[in-house]
This record gives structure tokens, C-alpha cells and sequence, in this order.
């Protein structure tokens, strides 16, 4: 059972909502209303995927709500003074946010710990320790183009890349309004229109930038541009141009209804018609954006049923009151619950979880957010505010270090028992006492094995997160060829082979590093994420754009091309995830795309005198279920096995009997992993998997002799 997942490009999270919406000098219910909207657009998506797929656009609310807040609440200020005072800015943000925020990430971590599989642990550590720093939005954007984090669940703490943005906002944007009015000179900054003027040019200005990069870092990386800082910057300039007086609210009755209609329907549309497939933020985020700012200029209507006065009601503004907290509230508990019951969420729990978020969101307002807002110790002197969210930040830091701690005691712990099974040398230990892939054979039992795990799953997931060979797989958009060598470390090693593929070929390093050692080869590998080598254009359902594919044709030919010239290599070992993939034409129409793709280039490499070695895929596990977590979810580790009739094509394999060439030879390990009628997550009490799809480094080594093996069958029937 696993914690549930959003159908955005990315996660998306609710942005911080605040307790008081002061526009212009007075209070604006419409604001909080809007807040309304925003929070629910967010939390019904969280819950109801299906149902509103584009709810993740009420962050762009937020966001554009804040900066219209922030900038009129600063450019007032300066209007008074001429200048800001940074450190009670600041200050008056760290009373408002910092306490229920920590309050939430502290009992998250908790949480964590007691209702949560430590498979999740590590992961979850490391996102409440970026977000209690405020930089969540960059750890998460740093998975979303790291290969090894795609399969990671999402974590209690997920949803604070939002506010993380916002907290951002909040440290840069005085700064840059105080800069722009130093330009204006002291005295031209206390005349309203010189400031606005300056203002409204630079932040425009920026805002316009900001849009610009938005565009093409979505075109470019979706997932990534949702994340970061400068691709939303535009959605604050919005707002804070609203928050000058740039754009004046309208007057009349039937301009307010139009304009606010427009832009409430633009927002709902945008929540109805967006899903995860949609390349955002980009310039689509100009609905809900110019949405929010429509009804924001339409301001509010004492008229009924207008936008501003249904925005007005109070149902709506007490949910706008407490969106800020119902912001932080939602997403742990929809992460949290289904492992409590240990079922995916049902209706029942989801309603459950609305019911208790609004009411957590509401003793968290009255009994933390405004408490601390108001308290006369914090905000008597700027420093004590700061001091408290040292402290605070400190607190909930420690508790992560804490929970890794414990995870690197488990894992010196596993080391040592792996290394006591396992040895060095797998050559030498092979096929003893039926551990690893030796236990299937017959004689042994039950193939799955009855003893303790030699590595927990809690320890195999690290491995997607710290690489045994760390830098040595070329990045999915990036097309440049990166190589390492492993195995022996010879001057004059007898062979030099070629590992060659996607992902599926990295997991096999482990197996060539020992290989390597212990026959004196040199192994070069040229892997880089989801790209087979093959002639074909590799298709994936997921990709918004074609940049992928691009990067993996003009890689692939530079691989060909860089080991046939090669004379050093004498054998070239290639594998891919190619039953993941459709195949089309590429540079030349192929008869059929998914093998003549693998054997034309196989055959390329012959010509140039190699022998080469195609290692099937290895079987496939459930799906989207992580093999380590569903063991810590089942005490049966048969529950987590697949039936051998379910092994799908391998495009690879039959590429091998099409092309014919008796110096393409097959390595089929299947036989390793499945029995006649099962294909086993644990094998020999070793962990198979580390992840959906990818060996553990344990297994692949354990390998080694088996596909050794192979090896030498297929050059002594070349002899």
C-alpha cells in the first residue's frame, strides 16, 4: 500500500493564505474569499484527482494574491516614511507563518516515525528539513531531473515547496522594492507617483522576464520549472502591480460583474480544464493568473449575488481565514491516513480528512497562528522573532538528523551482515548455504528464502538516493556522453568491454565491478537515464515534449559511434528497459521500430569486430508499488511477487532472434529471478529490487558468476 500521488506535472501545494487581507488601507472580504476558492481548488484536487485535475492552480492564486498584499502593504510604508524597515518586515513574516508552519513539520516528523514504513523515512527527513529552511521548492526541483527520485513517494512535506517559494518572495521582494526607491532619492520617494512610476517600471519589467524564462523552462522541463522560484516571480509582479494602484479597481455595477465574473470563471475553468499533462506554468498560467487579478480589480460589490459579494459570504471568508492553516493541515493527513488504515483512501476518508482539516485549521488559527501573531514578547523587539525562528527551524531540524541517524545505524548494521553473507569475492561464495540467486537451485527450498532479510528494505531504498557509482549516468535532457570506468583498476587489463544502456544497464554495475575484478577487465559504461541505443525514436507517455527523445538519438549515435572506433573494446554488453517503450521511425523508416531500432545498431557494432552481449530485462514487479515498501507492508514476502506468465516482450530479446548475427548473443537470466510459475521480490533473503524496477546492488552482485556463466557458454560456442 502506498501513500497517494497527485496527476500534476508535479505535486501541487496550496500557498500560504494569510489571516487579514488589508489591500489599499482597508479590509477586502472579497481577498478572503478568493483565498477560499484557492484552498479549496487545491484540497479537492489533493483528494479528488480525478475529479478537479487542475486544482494545483490555486497556488497561482496565491501567489498573485500576495504580491497585490505585500506591495501595497510596503509601498504604503515608503509612501509614510520613505523607506522600509526590513527587520520589522521580516519579523511580522516570521510571527505570522513560522509558528503553525513548525508546529505542522515537528508533528509530521513524529508522525512519520510512528504510522510511516521507514522506507520513507530518509526521504521524508530530508523534505522537513528543507522545508523547514524554506527551500523545498529546489530539493523537490532537484528530484524532478534526478533519474534515481522518480519513483519516490510522495512525503508529509511535500506540499511546503509552495510556501517555500513565498518565503523567498518575502526575503528578496524588499529588498528589491527598497532598492528601486533609493533610485527615486529620499525625497522624490515620499511623492506617490514618482515611487509608483519606479516601481511599476521595475517590477514590471522583472515580471515580464520572469514570464519569459516561465515559457521556456516548462517548454524545456516541465517538472522542474514547476518548482523553481524565477518561473513564478511573474505571478507575485502581477499582484504587486495591482497592489500600486497601477490598475485602478472598477467602478459600476456591471463592470464589477463582468470583470469579476470573467476572472472567477477564468480561475474555476483553469482548475477544470488543467491536468497533469499540461505544460505549466508556462503561458498557460496566464488563466488562472489574470484571472486572479480580474476579480481583484473588480474589487468588492455590496450587490448580491456579484462576485464580491458571494466572495463575501461568510462561509467564504472563514475558510479564507484559516486557509493558511488549512494549507498545512490537508496534505499530511491525506499522506498519513492510508497508512493508519492500510487501504488506499475511500470516500469515507477523504470526507474524514476535509471535516478534520478545517477543524485543525481552526484551533491552529485561534490557539497558534493569531497567539503568536499578537505576542507581546516576539514583537516587542525584532531580533526576539528572529531568535524564535533560529530556534524553531533548529528544533525540527534535529528531529531529521535524528531519524537519519537511525537509518545510518541500520545500514552499517546491514553493510556488515551483507558483507558477512556475501564476502568479497562472489566468485568464491557462489552457490553456498542457497543466499542470493542461489536459491534457485534445486535442493534449496523455498527460493524466496525463510531467514532474516540480509538488507532490509528500509536500507535497499537508499540506494535511490545515494548511487554506488555516483556520476556515472547521463541525465535525461542532456545529450553529451559521459563515461566511468569500473572493475579492474589495471594498467593492463586483459579485456576492455563496453556497458551500454538506460537505467537498466546502471543496475547491472555491481555485477561488471565484481565481473571486472575478478577477470581482469576494464568496463567502461556509457548509460544515460531512459535512453536505449537503438535507431528508433523511444516514446514515453509521460514526456510533454520531445526534448527527451531528441537527447537520447543524439547520444545514442554518439555511443555507436564512439565504440565502434574504439579497438580497445572487444565486447560491448548492452541492456534497456525497452518493454517501458513505444518505438517509431526516426532518421530512417524501420519495418518495425522496436527491434530492427536495437539490431541495426547491435550490427553496426559486429561489423566493427565486437561481440556482442544483449542481457534481457529483468522481470517486472508490481507496477507502481516500491518492491522495499511493499515488503514492510506484507508480512508474506510472496505478496509482493509477480506470476511468471505476466514476464512481458522483451523487444531486445527478440531483436537478438531477428538480426541472426552469431557475434549478438542473448544473456538470459530469467531464470534467476523466476521459477516456472513465480517471479520472486526476495530471493535467497535477498531484496531484489530496490525500487518498481531497478536490482538492488546486493542482487547484482550476486550475479556476477551466473552471468559470467552465460559469457563463457556463448564464446565457446563461437570457438
Amino acid at each position: 500500500m502506498t501513500a497517494p500521488v497527485t496527476t500534476s506535472a508535479a505535486p501541487a501545494t496550496a500557498a500560504p493564505a494569510r489571516p487579514a487581507a488589508t489591500g489599499h488601507g482597508g479590509f477586502q472580504p472579497e481577498i478572503q474569499g478568493l483565498r477560499a476558492v484557492a484552498v479549496l481548488l487545491v484540497v479537492v484536487f489533493h483528494l479528488w484527482p480525478t475529479q478537479l485535475t487542475g486544482g494545483f492552480v490555486g497556488v497561482d492564486v496565491f501567489f498573485v494574491i500576495s504580491g497585490y498584499l505585500i506591495t501595497a502593504h510596503i509601498f504604503r510604508e515608503v509612501q509614510r516614511t520613505g523607506t522600509i524597515s526590513l527587520r520589522r518586515f521580516w519579523a511580522r513574516r516570521i510571527r505570522r507563518l513560522l509558528p503553525a508552519s513548525l508546529l505542522v513539520l515537528a508533528l509530521s516528523a513524529a508522525a512519520t516515525v510512528l504510522f510511516l514504513p521507514p522506507t520513507v523515512w530518509s526521504d521524508t527527513a530530508r523534505q522537513i528539513a528543507a522545508s523547514a529552511l524554506y527551500v523545498q521548492n529546489w530539493a523537490l526541483a532537484g528530484d524532478a531531473v534526478d533519474y534515481m527520485a522518480q519513483d519516490n513517494v510522495p512525503t508529509v512535506a511535500q506540499h511546503y515547496w509552495s510556501l517555500s517559494v513565498e518565503e523567498q518572495f518575502y526575503l528578496v521582494w524588499p529588498i528589491l522594492v527598497l532598492t528601486l526607491v533609493a533610485l527615486t532619492g529620499r525625497y522624490a520617494a515620499r511623492r506617490a507617483n514618482g515611487v509608483r512610476a519606479v516601481l511599476a517600471v521595475g517590477i514590471g519589467a522583472l515580471g515580464a522576464i520572469s514570464l519569459v524564462w516561465s515559457i521556456i523552462a516548462t517548454a524545456r522541463e516541465a517538472s522542474t520549472a514547476y518548482f523553481v522560484t524565477p518561473t513564478r516571480v511573474w505571478e507575485f509582479a502581477v499582484g504587486a502591480l495591482l497592489g500600486l494602484g497601477v490598475v485602478g479597481t472598477v467602478r459600476g455595477r456591471v463592470a464589477h460583474v463582468l470583470l469579476g465574473g470573467a476572472g472567477l470563471i477564468a480561475v474555476i475553468t483553469a482548475g477544470m480544464i488543467f491536468d497533469g499533462e499540461s505544460l505549466f506554468p508556462g503561458w498557460i498560467a496566464l488563466l488562472p493568473v489574470l484571472g486572479t487579478a480580474a476579480v481583484i480589480a473588480a474589487g468588492y460589490s455590496g450587490t448580491p449575488l456579484t462576485p464580491g459579494w458571494l466572495l463575501s459570504r461568510r462561509p467564504m471568508t472563514f475558510v479564507g481565514d484559516i486557509s493558511y492553516s488549512v494549507y498545512l493541515w490537508h496534505w499530511p493527513l491525506i499522506i498519513c491516513v492510508p497508512y493508519v488504515t492500510g487501504v488506499d483512501l475511500r470516500t469515507v476518508d477523504k470526507l474524514g480528512i476535509f471535516a478534520a482539516t478545517l477543524v485543525l485549521a481552526w484551533l491552529s488559527k485561534a490557539y497558534v497562528e493569531d497567539p503568536m501573531r499578537r505576542q507581546r514578547t516576539l514583537s516587542a523587539v525584532p531580533w526576539r522573532s528572529f531568535a524564535f525562528a533560529g530556534a524553531g527551524m533548529a528544533v525540527v531540524v534535529a528531529g531529521t538528523v535524528g531519524i537519519t541517524t537511525e537509518l545510518d545505524r541500520r545500514a552499517d548494521a546491514a553493510e556488515a551482515s551483507a558483507e558477512s553473507v556475501l564476502g568479497d569475492d562472489v566468485f568464491t561464495t557462489a552457490g553456498d548455504d542457497c543466499v542470493g540467486p542461489a536459491a534457485m537451485e534445486d535442493g534449496c527450498g523455498a527460493p524466496e528464502g525463510s531467514d532474516e532479510l540480509v538488507v532490509p528494505p528500509e536500507v535497499v531504498v537508499e540506494q535511490n538516493h545515494a548511487a554506488t557509482y555516483p556520476g556515472c549516468q547521463q541525465g535525461i535532457t542532456t545529450p553529451d556522453v559521459k563515461t566511468c570506468t569500473i572493475g579492474s583498476e589495471s594498467e593492463t587489463p586483459d579485456r576492455v568491454v563496453a556497458l551500454v544502456g538506460d537505467s537498466h544497464t546502471t543496475h547491472w554495475f555491481a555485477t561488471f565491478d565484481a565481473l571486472g575484478r575478478e577477470r581482469n577487465w576494464q568496463v567502461i559504461t556509457y548509460t544515460k537515464a531512459s535512453c536505449p541505443v537503438t535507431h528508433a525514436r523511444r516514446l514515453l507517455d509521460n514526456e510533454q515534449t520531445d526534448e527527451a527523445g531528441d537527447s537520447c538519438l543524439a547520444w545514442g549515435r554518439e555511443v555507436e559511434a564512439t565504440i565502434a572506433a574504439d579497438e580497445r573494446i572487444s565486447a560491448v554488453f548492452t541492456s534497456a528497459f525497452s518493454s517501458a517503450y513505444e518505438f517509431a521511425d526516426a532518421d530512417t523508416p524501420l519495418d518495425d521500430p522496436a527491434a530492427d531500432g536495437f539490431g541495426s545498431v547491435w550490427q553496426s557494432w559486429s561489423a566493427a569486430g565486437k561481440q556482442v552481449y544483449v542481457i534481457r530485462d529483468v522481470p517486472p514487479t508490481r507496477g507502481d508499488d516500491s518492491v522495499p515498501d511493499c515488503l514492510l507492508s506484507h508480512p508474506d514476502r510472496n505478496d509482493c511477487a509477480t506470476a511468471a506468465e505476466d514476464l512481458p516482450d522483451d523487444p531486445q530479446t527478440a531483436a537478438v532472434d531477428e538480426v541472426a548475427d552469431p557475434r549478438v548473443h542473448l544473456v538470459d537470466l530469467t531464470d534467476r529471478f523466476c521459477d516456472d510459475s513465480t517471479c520472486y521480490a526476495v530471493v535467497g533473503d535477498l531484496v531484489v529490487y530496490r525500487d518498481t524496477s531497478h536490482l538492488t546492488d546486493e542482487y547484482a552482485r550476486a550475479l556476477a558468476p551466473y552471468l559470467a556463466q552465460q559469457v563463457d557458454a556463448a564464446e565457446s560456442a563461437g570457438d
